[in-house]
C-alpha cells in the first residue's frame, strides 16, 4: 500500500502528465472512454476536481456539497485551456496536504471522508486517467505494480462498492489476484503483487462466486471496465465477473464537458 504522500504525488504526477500533452496528442480520441478525446480527459479532471474541493472542505453532515461541486463545475467556460485545467485540479490536491484527520464529505461513501481518504480516491482515479490516456497515445503505461495494487485496492473497497450500491445488484463474491509479469512478452505467470476481495453483500443468499488474475495494471484496467489483456477466470463462474466488469460503464459515465 502506498502512503500518503505517495499518494498525493501520484495524483499530481498524473494531473501533469494529462494536462501537458500537446495540441495535436489533445486531438486523440481515447477509447478507454467513448465519445472523448485526450482534451476532454483533461477537461474531466479539471472540472471533476472543483467537485472534489468543494466535498473536500465541507463537513460530513453536508451533503448536498456534492450537486453544489458539480454545479460550480459545470458554470466555468467552455474551451478552457489544459494549464488552467491542471490549475484547478492542483488546488483540489492542495487541500489534502494539511490537518489530515479532518472530517470531510467523500463522494464514494456519501459521509464521513477525510483527507487521507480524498487523497487515496485522487490517486487511483486519476491513476485510471492517466492508463487512458496512455493508451490513447500509444505510450508505455508508467503505473508500477505497487501502485496498480494500491489503486486496484481502493477500486474494490470503495469504487465498485458505490457502483452496486447505484445498480443495486450484486454480482456476487469476486478475489483479484494482482502479479507482476516478469518475462519479456508479458506473461501473467509471474510473482504475486497481492490479492484483493469483494464479499457478497449481506442479504445475498447462495451467491456465486470469480477469481481472476492478471498483470497488476491490467486487473486495474479490467476492475474498472476497461479494455484489458492476460485477464483470466481461473475458478469460479466467468458469468460473475462479466457483470463486476460491467458495472462501472453501467452505472454512471461523465460526458465530454467540453
Amino acid at each position: 500500500m502506498l502512503d500518503h504522500s505517495e499518494r498525493v504525488a501520484a495524483a499530481r504526477s498524473a494531473i501533469d502528465y494529462i494536462c501537458g500533452r500537446s495540441d495535436a496528442e489533445q486531438a486523440v480520441p481515447v477509447p478507454n472512454c467513448p465519445g472523448w478525446t485526450v482534451y476532454n480527459a483533461a477537461s474531466h479532471i479539471g472540472r471533476v476536481s472543483i467537485a472534489w474541493e468543494e466535498m473536500m472542505t465541507s463537513v460530513p453532515e453536508d451533503p448536498e456539497s456534492r450537486a453544489r461541486g458539480y454545479e460550480r463545475a459545470g458554470r466555468k467556460p467552455t474551451g478552457t485551456s489544459t494549464a488552467e485545467l491542471a490549475a484547478w485540479a492542483h488546488s483540489a490536491i492542495d487541500q489534502l496536504i494539511y490537518d489530515l484527520d479532518r472530517r470531510c464529505y467523500f463522494s464514494m461513501t456519501g459521509g464521513e471522508g477525510n483527507p487521507r481518504l480524498w487523497a487515496w480516491h485522487a490517486a487511483s482515479e486519476l491513476g485510471m486517467h492517466r492508463l487512458d490516456v496512455e493508451a490513447a497515445l500509444g505510450h508505455e503505461h508508467s503505473m508500477t505494480p505497487s501502485q496498480a495494487l494500491d489503486a486496484a485496492h481502493y477500486t474494490c473497497q470503495f469504487f465498485l462498492q458505490a457502483m452496486r450500491r447505484i445498480l443495486e445488484r450484486d454480482p456476487g463474491g469476486l478475489t483479484a489476484r494482482l502479479v507482476d509479469a516478469q518475462s519479456d512478452t508479458g506473461d501473467a505467470a509471474g510473482e504475486l503483487v497481492g490479492s484483493l476481495n469483494i464479499e457478497p453483500l449481506p442479504e445475498s443468499t447462495s451467491p456465486a462466486a470469480a477469481v481472476i488474475e492478471g498483470p497488476s495494471v491490467q486487473v486495474l484496467l479490467a476492475l474498472w471496465g476497461r479494455p484489458h489483456d492476460r485477464v483470466e477466470v481461473t475458478d469460479g463462474d466467468p458469468a460473475v465477473w462479466h457483470q463486476w466488469q460491467a458495472l462501472p460503464s453501467e452505472a454512471f459515465q461523465f460526458g465530454t464537458w467540453d
